[in-house]
């Protein structure tokens, strides 16, 4: 990708990558199911690293940024580009999010560490494609990750 160009949620994230019915005891539960959903990707060359990193991050401050929605992320040498994963949790899980609510879109981001800020545009605009509490309704009551992407593909041409 050419440098300024930004990235859109769709160019990352594969419904291959889409968890729908996400559980876990905790945010790190989670975090570690959806590293693992990631490996399916060529761009994810060290998985264990790419926890570590996710998690250490995590640590330093929650990235539930409110309103339901996490946006855990983290660059590292074992990741070659940008790789996307959601996760959906209809229960909520608890993130320790700024609102202090459970969160049940979650947004797991994978940069190489190389990269430049690409993957900050990227969860501002996952930020703002989620605002829409109508359009978060939507992606939760989704059935399948084909549904999903195609409702994230047309909320992008917006």
């Amino acid at each position: 990708m050419a440098k300024g160009v930004s990235v859109k949620l769709s160019d990352v994230l594969t419904k291959e990558r889409i968890i729908i019915n996400l559980t876990g005891k905790d945010k790190y539960d989670v975090l570690e199911k959806m590293v693992q959903v990631t490996k399916n990707s060529e761009k994810i060359t060290n998985e264990t690293d790419f926890l570590k990193k996710v998690t250490e991050r995590e640590k330093i401050k929650s990235t539930g940024i409110g309103g339901g929605i996490g946006i855990p992320h983290a660059q590292s040498s074992g990741v070659s580009d940008i790789v996307a994963c959601l996760g959906i949790s209809e229960p909520g899980i608890e993130f320790n999010a700024i609102d202090g609510k459970p969160v049940h879109l979650i947004f797991l981001i994978a940069a190489n560490e190389r990269t430049d800020s690409k993957h900050l545009g990227l969860l501002s605009r996952i930020a703002r494609l989620f605002i829409e509490e109508p359009f978060k309704q939507r992606i939760m009551k989704s059935t399948s990750p084909e549904e999903i992407m195609t409702l994230i593909i047309e909320k992008e041409k917006e």
